[in-house]
């Protein structure tokens, strides 16, 4: 039974990724066209800004699923309290987040990015705008962890796709009616709002025993934050892990070579939807089992999780080795093809261990150590650098998929060895916390 839910919880999140980026390509190149690449370069900048500025929640999406779905394998009355807690420090943030980001608009304009003069009051505005689109993006990030915990997948997606396609949805029907970019953003936050109250409504009638009473013991907040902010550091090191190969190629082969590797890197990661898919329905399931000590249980459904995830990427990663150079020819023509045909390759030899690696990702934060994935990113950071320059500037494109593909496979290494010592409940390097003892 818990299996069959996994499975169709995972089908689900497969579908609330792969149907908003479907609606994407689709009307993408509607908004384009009618926007201008200046205007349409300005969109995608401040979205591209909305993303990054969610480090500033401190990892508490994550860490409100983890408590919630702790809490309901308890069946104890704590999960009122730490929704609230992540809404209301959610909130609190994305204002703090939204106020900096209006304060910098500016700056932003004038001294960050190239804007054109003609564009310069327009993007001001548009990024004036953003800070308010902030604090209601954080806490949605707050109502889907709670729902998340809960392993009401099929609820959050049916919520995410509406939200997700309509963000292409509204640019694209407002540019056809000649709707201006700043009018495009107003009807964006409205979109937010209005789904932030939705969801508030239904989170307090899909969580069990769900309350709205203000928490009268707020120290569980510490939990909250102790675990988000291992989460927060991962998330900030990990874009410059998947990304410095690109700013490196920039910087050493030029902005051609960057071309010519991103869309290829791009589409191969797509790929990752597919575990990703369903490390996002593991999370609750093996939260609850940890809380519940179900080590036995757990040990099973871990080690059936990675067999699925290796037999899903297999035929992906078989035909990208088979077929890579002449899929890259077909889709992108003969320049891309010859020059990344072998980056592809090995780029696809990576992703096996990359997204095998989510599971064992997935059981550590679940068992409440997400600091031990935090602590492998920095390290991983201290030798993928150099690493990568010199791979790169011997090799260049294919130098960069080596790279990549050595980095991910260390990465693999180091989390599957956590993940034994973390199922046994000991000590994951000398002088560590036991597992069972930082939850």
């Amino acid at each position: 039974m818990l299996r069959s839910r996994i499975g169709r919880n995972s089908l689900w999140n497969l579908l609330g990724l792969a149907i908003p980026l479907l609606v994407g390509i689709a009307l993408v190149p509607v908004t384009m066209r009618g926007l201008g690449a200046a205007r349409f370069g300005l969109l995608s900048l401040a979205l591209t800004v909305l993303e990054y500025s969610t480090l500033f929640s401190l990892g508490l999406g994550p860490a409100t699923t983890k408590h919630v779905a702790s809490a309901i394998a308890r069946q104890d009355h704590s999960i009122s309290d730490y929704t609230i807690m992540s809404m209301v420090g959610h909130t609190a943030m994305g204002a703090v987040a939204g106020l900096v980001i209006a304060a910098l608009s500016t700056t932003i304009v004038d001294h960050v990015f190239s804007v054109p003069p003609e564009l310069r009051t327009e993007a001001i505005r548009v990024f004036r705008l953003l800070g308010l689109m902030v604090p209601a993006t954080f806490l949605l990030l707050s109502l889907f962890g709670a729902l998340e915990g809960a392993s009401r997948f099929g609820l959050v997606n049916l919520l995410r796709v509406p939200i997700s396609a309509l963000s292409f949805v509204i640019p694209a029907w407002g540019v056809t009616h000649g709707i201006g970019l700043p009018e495009i953003l107003v009807a964006l936050i409205a979109l937010r709002v209005v789904i932030c109250a939705v969801m508030l409504l239904i989170v307090s009638r899909s969580l069990p025993g769900y309350r709205w009473l203000w928490p009268a013991d707020w120290r569980g907040i510490k939990a909250l934050l102790s675990f988000g902010m291992w989460v927060s550091v991962s998330n900030v090191v990990s874009p410059t892990l998947v990304y410095a190969d690109r700013f490196l190629l920039g910087h050493l082969r030029g902005l051609s070579a960057v071309g010519l590797y991103s869309a290829p890197f791009d589409a191969v990661m797509r790929i990752l939807m597919l575990p990703g898919s369903l490390v996002r329905a593991l999370f609750p399931a093996l939260t609850a089992m940890h809380t519940t000590a179900q080590g036995e249980a757990m040990r099973s459904l871990y080690s059936r999780a990675v067999r699925v995830v290796v037999l899903a990427l297999s035929g992906p990663l078989l035909i990208l080795l088979l077929f890579g150079p002449w899929l890259l020819n077909l889709w992108l023509g003969p320049t891309v093809a010859a020059a990344s045909g072998t980056a592809v390759r090995i780029l696809a030899a990576g992703l096996l261990f990359n997204g095998a690696a989510l599971i064992p990702t997935t059981l550590i934060a679940a068992s409440g150590r997400p600091d031990i994935s935090a602590k492998f990113h920095m390290l991983e950071l201290a030798f993928h650098l150099p690493l990568a320059w010199w791979l790169v500037s011997r090799f260049g494109i294919t130098g960069a998929a080596t790279a990549w593909t050595i980095r991910v496979v260390v990465d693999s290494a180091l989390l599957f060895t956590a993940s034994r010592r973390v199922i046994a409940g000991g000590p994951v390097w000398p002088g560590s916390p036991q597992s069972a003892a930082a939850t």
